[in-house]
């Protein structure tokens, strides 16, 4: 593994200067979807997945394989950097999945034991938690969001239905407050709230490279800084936009040719974490610092 010093220019004029990096060839069901998380720990480690194995790159810029043989596309990292995460097998339209733990000593944990069927034949966990430990499930069939204690019984529902278009993903703030990307719009649900209120619309785009993109992948991982402004990865338009409260939307950073934002992570000195996947089924991880100083980091 290497990290690349790119500049401290704007994310946008890098992308026009058509800076590109190598990373690695990954195998993946074509229809599969990336994963969507990255997490960062309390020492500053960051954790990604490339769909067959969890990966954290160290502080010192080398990544390692943290749980091998894993096909996750969502993590929660929680109280003492004790990390979660799923694994999900299929043979066909016959699926299995598991739910486990990673102690920060590396030991692995089954949360969840293995059982047949896919995740969202349960609905009964979620990755998307608050401070109290409370997990936001998004039900895309029923267009609602379920909201589960920490022994997964159900608290309440959010109706979705009022708003068109496929449910994508959602991110929660410590205090509970919501947003969930739904068409091509931003929702937000307050905490204790049954119903969603717009505050973003027309947040999809697309670019000639990644018109391939099924609608319902044009959006992909969300997050939240200390202020909760909401960051979403436009997986369809190679661009991560930055909704404030009041419904402002800027251009955080466009990726570079070939490449596509599809989650991330705000660190506390402020920089950006972003986790990049290609149409060749590559993953790579940037960071954009406070001062716009970038760092892309490869898989040897």
């Amino acid at each position: 593994m290497r990290g690349v010093e790119i500049s401290a220019a704007p994310a946008s004029l890098i992308a026009a200067a058509g800076i590109l990096a190598a990373g690695l060839f990954l195998v993946r069901p074509a229809a599969a979807h990336p994963a969507v998380s990255l997490v960062v720990d309390s020492r500053g480690n960051v954790y990604f997945s490339d769909l067959q194995n969890v990966r954290v790159l160290r502080l010192d810029g080398t990544i390692e394989v943290a749980i091998a043989g894993v096909h996750t596309h969502e993590l929660w990292l929680g109280p003492g950097d004790v990390l979660y995460g799923e694994d999900v097998t299929n043979v066909g339209d016959e699926y299995r999945h598991r739910v486990w733990r990673r102690e920060p000593d590396g030991s692995l944990h089954d949360v969840i034991p293995w059982r047949e069927g896919y995740p969202d034949d349960f609905h009964d966990y979620g990755f998307a938690r608050d401070a109290a430990g409370n997990s936001y499930v998004l039900r895309r069939a029923e267009r609602s969001i379920e909201v589960r204690d920490t022994s997964r019984q159900l608290l309440r529902t959010v109706d979705l239905s009022p708003h068109a278009g496929f449910p994508h993903w959602l991110t929660v703030e410590p205090g509970g407050r919501v947003h969930a990307a739904v068409g091509s719009d931003l929702l937000r649900i307050d905490p204790g709230a049954a119903q969603a209120e717009v505050v973003a619309t027309d947040l999809v785009e697309r670019t000639g490279e990644f018109d391939w993109v099924h609608d319902r992948h044009a959006l992909m991982g969300m997050w939240t800084d200390a202020a909760g402004t909401v960051y979403v990865s436009v997986y369809a338009g190679q661009v991560v936009k930055r909704v404030t409260d009041t419904g402002e939307v800027q251009i955080v950073a466009r990726s570079s040719a070939g490449w596509s934002p599809v989650g991330g992570r705000v660190a506390p000195d402020g920089s950006v974490w972003l986790l990049e996947w290609s149409g060749s089924n590559q993953v790579r991880v940037r960071r954009i610092g406070a001062d716009g100083a970038e760092r892309i980091f490869e898989i040897d």
